[in-house]
């Protein structure tokens, strides 16, 4: 039909293209060929063509990305992202004595000094939307010293705690309070809430030493059982304010609460090898579950990487072929993504490692490797090797 409408609309134009060039014959006839197109054509909408032109531009800067170090070797550690163009990693340089942190635009491909510390640093833990960095570093004697600092990277709050190993958590609902558990040498531990804006740090009487916070002054932890080993353990809730305890479910193997969602992953009751990722709203209300295979270790459950970006309200997780005891699975991944609020799964990526993964707000890019040493394109699939 098209053919028959372009020798149509040609015929009508042969006595005016006497008068006109060979060029503006050429743009009068396309012109006419795209007015006389038929409304049910098959040809790409518009909108499919800027979304091709997007990805195409985007697959372009993945690919062009030059590593901000003269040299590959001297990125040492990458520790997550600022903003969903800016990762934290650190970098040192020749003659320098500590590495550096610095922070990397992947959009403009522009790097910068975060923050130079006086000394080596031991662990780096980012709040959830960036507001604040927390670095530490072990002492001789069996101390941890910890500085939180800002968004620009100006040092906020610096305190020293006895610790040979450390667990924080940020709290999404308001990010200027952390629950930090310092392990000691036994295992033996305590529990604190350090506020940097107000610059304090106050005991905690905690029942488990990792919990998350569900609200302003709440947490949510597994109350797992000291005495006995066991692979569920009952999800309670204790209030800072009061110390009342709640007891929301019975039978977790693990959770992750975010600021307007709780996430939380059970065995099938009927298939022992499954289990089932449910989804509940802020008032604990149930949203949407899906069933996985689940691995099993000697003495617990193997839950494989994950990232959840709420503010697409997707869950990004690795997902095994098939369940097996963990150290007989010789198998790879599927990367696979969930809206819990729709309901729609995708399969993104298959044979993959199941390694960390750490996604940037908007969920466009994300971090991969148990260094966090890659980079994947999450609209082309493209993976980056980082350093």
């Amino acid at each position: 039909m098209e053919i028959k409408v372009f020798n149509a609309a040609l015929t009508q134009l042969l006595p005016i293209c006497k008068m006109v060039s060979i060029v503006l014959l050429c743009i009068s006839t396309t012109l006419l060929l795209s007015a006389c197109e038929p409304s049910n054509d098959l040809s790409k909408p518009v909108a499919d063509t800027e979304k091709e032109k997007s990805q195409h531009n985007q697959e372009s800067s993945l690919s062009t990305l030059e590593i901000p170090a003269s040299e590959k070797g001297k990125i040492e550690a990458i520790y997550g992202w600022l903003d969903s163009n800016t990762i934290l990693f650190s970098e040192k340089k020749d003659g320098m004595d500590s590495p550096q942190l610095m922070e990397w635009n992947l959009k403009t491909n522009t790097s910068a000094v975060f923050y130079q510390p006086s000394s080596d640093f031991s662990e780096v833990s980012i709040s959830p939307t960036g507001a604040h960095v927390l670095i530490s570093s072990f002492t001789s004697a069996g101390k941890t010293a910890i500085t939180i600092l800002d968004r620009t990277g100006n040092p906020q709050y610096s305190l020293v705690l006895p610790a040979y190993e450390l667990s924080f958590e940020w709290n999404s609902f308001q990010e200027d309070m952390l629950f930090l558990t310092s392990f000691y040498e036994d295992w033996t531990y305590s529990s604190y809430v350090i506020n940097p804006e107000e610059q304090t740090v106050h005991s905690l009487d905690f029942p488990q030493p990792f919990a998350q916070w569900d609200s302003g002054n709440g947490l949510m932890f597994l109350d797992w059982d000291r005495e006995e080993p066991a692979l569920t353990a009952p999800l309670e809730r204790k209030a800072l304010n009061d110390g009342t305890v709640e007891n929301l479910m019975l039978d977790v193997i693990h959770f992750k609460k975010v600021k307007h969602a709780l996430m939380t992953i059970q065995v099938e009751t009927e298939k022992q090898d499954r289990g089932t990722y449910a989804f509940y709203d802020e008032t604990n209300k149930p949203i949407h579950s899906f069933s996985v295979p689940l691995l099993k270790s000697f003495s617990d459950w193997v839950i494989p990487a994950y990232d959840m970006i709420e503010k697409n309200k997707e869950l990004l997780t690795f997902v095994p072929v098939g369940s097996k005891d963990a150290d007989q699975y010789e198998s790879k991944f599927t990367l696979t993504k969930l809206n819990w609020e729709t309901g729609t799964q995708e399969e993104l990526m298959k044979d993959m490692e199941n390694e960390p993964l750490s996604c940037s707000l908007d969920g466009s890019l994300c971090l991969y490797g148990n260094q966090f040493e890659k980079i994947i394109d999450m609209k082309t699939h493209q993976i980056k090797k980082l350093f």
